[in-house]
């Protein structure tokens, strides 16, 4: 009743159980929940009236809820009552209450009254905030990943919009310089313009696989030189000089796959400017390997002319392929085999721990094993 001898609406009454930060429940003689307040649902979640039995809820151990309901309906004393919740946000959590019957006015049924018991549990408060507060930071956890998530697949789909744009621009710029190529008369910018074609196309084929793969950081290292090879083959190798390879497949990083790439393309193009002149018969052999678990080696012999072993090296392709593998971080030697060179390169396999198994030796064709470089027919 409130002042003045006017009842309370139970609209009111609601309003002000629910803001009570006690859970409070209101059962039938047979345990179906008629009512819960807030603090309730928040512990065990929403539960429609009439439509839930407590033991639904909550789990009373050994104890028969059915009977204990009809004792605590017809007793008008507090009797205590321990139940662990079974769903929910605080579900495992154990909610020490206390239970009141008494008889609704209005339809003359025995009704069950649990009131969580504070006097009997001070750290259950603890816990209840405790839980709640790491259920905000999950959330709130969950929703940075969430945004994480949502902005790197918009940073890798822009990585891989600029790797194709990338790729397409190298293509043109491969027929611009092919065309301006053809369209001169001079052979000395002709050979020039061919050898900048080719290391546009050395870089252009790290692109197409990364494209290709739907990539942004790894390409496999021998799938990239058997490509530079097929070109290499179809453009500039004349009908006299056979190309073979025999390449191990390995993860490699970008950063290494782009100089290395390049590299390969120079000492190919060397090898088949300078090593079989006069239209002599020859092949260049390209292999692609492990060496050791932390290093890989990529070596390209020939069985041409060969040079002195006083011979310094010179000219601008020397200077290259040398630039190239201090920026790998490798060892670049340079062998006479008498009829023939081999150049052996050896770097860092910087990607061995993620590749782990991820490797593997793709056979080629080759003639019956030999001594060194291959001899000429």
């Amino acid at each position: 009743m409130a002042s003045g001898g006017q009842r309370l609406s139970a609209d009111h009454c609601e309003r002000v159980v629910n803001r009570l930060d006690q859970e409070i429940f209101l059962l039938d003689r047979e345990g179906k929940v008629l009512f819960a307040n807030r603090a309730a649902e928040q512990a065990v979640g929403a539960i429609e009236s009439g439509a839930v039995s407590f033991r639904e809820i909550l789990r009373g151990g050994d104890d028969d809820f059915a009977k204990r309901m009809q004792l605590l309906a017809q007793s008008n004393q507090w009797m205590p009552i321990n139940a662990t919740v079974t769903r929910g946000p605080m579900e495992g959590v154990e909610l020490r209450l206390k239970g009141h019957g008494f008889r609704n006015r209005e339809t003359g049924a025995l009704e069950v009254l649990l009131v969580a018991d504070r006097n009997r549990d001070h750290g259950f408060l603890q816990l209840r905030e405790l839980v709640r507060s790491l259920n905000t930071e999950l959330a709130g956890k969950r929703r940075a990943n969430t945004q994480l998530q949502s902005s790197l697949e918009a940073e890798t789909r822009l990585h891989r919009e600029l790797i194709h744009r990338v790729k397409n621009n190298l293509a043109l710029l491969t027929a611009l310089v092919g065309f301006r190529r053809k369209a001169s008369d001079n052979v000395d910018v002709q050979s020039a313009l061919t050898d900048l074609e080719m290391r546009i196309h050395a870089i252009r084929a790290v692109h197409d696989l990364l494209d290709q793969a739907g990539e942004i950081d790894y390409v496999q290292a021998g799938e990239l030189i058997r490509s530079l090879c097929n070109q290499l083959e179809n453009s500039i190798l004349p009908e006299h000089i056979e190309l073979e390879n025999d390449l191990l497949d390995v993860t490699l990083n970008v950063h290494d796959a782009t100089p290395l790439s390049l590299l390969v393309n120079e000492l190919i193009t060397n090898a088949a400017k300078h090593a079989f002149p006069d239209g002599r018969q020859g092949v260049v052999r390209v292999a692609f390997k492990k060496n050791g678990h932390d290093k890989l080696e990529v070596s390209i012999a020939d069985n041409g002319q060969g040079f002195e072993p006083t011979e310094t090296r010179r000219g601008s392709g020397s200077s290259i392929v040398e630039a190239l593998a201090r920026q790998i971080g490798g060892s670049l030697e340079r062998e006479s085999l008498g009829k023939g060179t081999k150049w052996t390169f050896v770097f860092p396999y910087r990607d061995a721990d993620r590749a782990g198994n991820n490797s593997r030796t793709v056979p080629q064709p080759s003639p019956a094993p030999m001594e060194g470089p291959p001899q000429p027919s």
